[in-house]
């Protein structure tokens, strides 16, 4: 009995991920992700028979984590193979959906962090990693006497203990791990979560104003930095309804407010709430029942809060800004620069500087820089290492003396 790594898609580009294990007996999947930039509407599903379209050839699809490179096309995966997921990452994919009014389009077999799932001859151990999604997995794979670590997206940077996830890990014969980072060169190192927190607490400090924190809803460990900061400081903490159905969804202990979709904006004025991409969303099928509401109106009566916006709830505060002082106050880009160049969003910044607002940017990458992929090769000791997810494989070239690296790997037997 052999084990067998095939790279279906994902090991030159990032995003995409399609991994495939096999025995001679089972077959599974790591990962079915969409390619980066697709979107439900226009999303390639590759043709891979038995998967996606035929008769079943597979035993079972596992998803590391909620963001869509990683689980976009699991809608189309056929129905009669099992998809694993966690628990909480479920729960957080199906508020987001359901606060967009649309269903998952599968039900999961929902796993436990490190209770092991066996499949046929196949044992997968759901490891939690870091990451900017919730509930985030690594995945160790036993068969046939081998070890494999499938690493999918980590970092060091987040609020869990790196140190110990290293201590836990074993030594393995196969380690497939993502160098997302690696294009931005040798140098490149993000702050940690609890370095912007305390940047946020000191910025705070010096500005009297109000305070925006743009920010993505699915990086959960962002929503808990604001927060950490707006307590820090003595502001309020008030959420858009999406940060608040997936802070809820994320089961966070949080003492905020919710702005509520009927108490929006449009109180202090005609405005308009539109995605970053320009669509409208007029009305929200979820909303969060944990979290006391509260009207702008009562929002804005002073300056002191901390309000969480997202892209599916961007504001045009033109009409705002005349019955708001935002003179000393804050927007902090809570994402990456890149996403400054989308049109609605430069005019958003553009706007709160224009009406007194600085603009720091509160952002840390969600994967891994080369020190610390360094510190994962040198802990598990891998004899074989497969590169996916990065448009740098080659950086893994300085580890051919000690094991041996895959570049196209197709059908290799561990």
């Amino acid at each position: 009995m052999t084990l067998r790594i095939n790279i279906l898609r994902g090991q030159d580009q990032i995003g995409g991920s399609i991994i495939e294990l096999s025995t001679e007996t089972t077959r599974i999947i790591l990962d079915a992700g969409a390619n980066m930039g697709e979107t439900r509407v226009h999303t390639f599903v590759p043709k891979i028979p038995g998967l996606f379209s035929g008769k079943p050839a597979y035993d079972a699809v596992f998803a590391s984590h909620y963001h869509s490179d990683h689980m976009g096309l699991l809608r189309y995966v056929l129905p009669e193979i099992p998809i694993y997921m966690g628990r909480g990452a479920y729960d957080v994919a199906c508020a987001m959906s359901a606060f967009k009014g649309r269903t998952l389009g599968f039900s999961p077999v929902l796993m436990k962090a490190n209770v092991p799932v066996t499949v046929g001859d196949i044992t997968v151990i759901p490891t939690p990693c870091d990451h900017s999604a919730y509930d985030s997995f690594m995945f160790l794979v036993k068969a046939c006497g081998k070890t494999v670590l499938y690493s999918a997206d980590f970092r060091s940077t987040g609020r869990m203990d790196f140190d110990k996830l290293l201590r836990d890990l074993p030594e393995v014969d196969a380690l497939i791990t993502e160098g997302t980072t690696l294009s931005r060169g040798p140098d490149f190192h993000e702050p940690s979560e609890k370095e912007l927190e305390d940047f946020a607490v000191e910025t705070l400090k010096d500005r009297k104003g109000p305070a925006l924190v743009y920010l993505s809803a699915q990086n959960v460990e962002r929503i808990v930095t604001a927060y950490n900061a707006a307590r820090r400081t003595g502001r309020r903490f008030i959420m858009d309804e999406l940060t608040a159905v997936v802070a809820e969804a994320a089961k966070l202990k949080i003492d905020g407010y919710v702005l509520r979709a009927s108490h929006s904006l449009a109180e202090l004025g005609e405005v308009v709430a539109a995605s970053a991409g320009g669509g409208r969303h007029r009305t929200h099928r979820r909303k969060s029942g944990t979290f006391p509401a509260v009207s702008a109106g009562k929002a804005f009566s002073s300056n002191d809060f901390l309000l969480c916006v997202t892209p599916q709830s961007l504001i045009n505060f033109r009409k705002v800004a005349q019955k708001t002082d935002f003179k000393d106050g804050v927007l902090f880009f809570a994402r990456r620069e890149t996403h400054m160049l989308q049109p609605a969003v430069s005019a958003f910044v553009a706007l709160m500087e224009s009406v007194g607002a600085i603009v720091p940017v509160l952002h840390t990458s969600g994967h891994a820089d080369s020190n610390t992929i360094d510190r994962l090769i040198r802990d598990v000791r891998p004899s074989v290492i497969i590169p996916v997810h990065t448009e740098l494989s080659n950086w893994f070239a300085r580890y051919e003396d000690e094991c041996q690296v895959i570049y196209e790997c197709r059908d290799y037997e561990v």
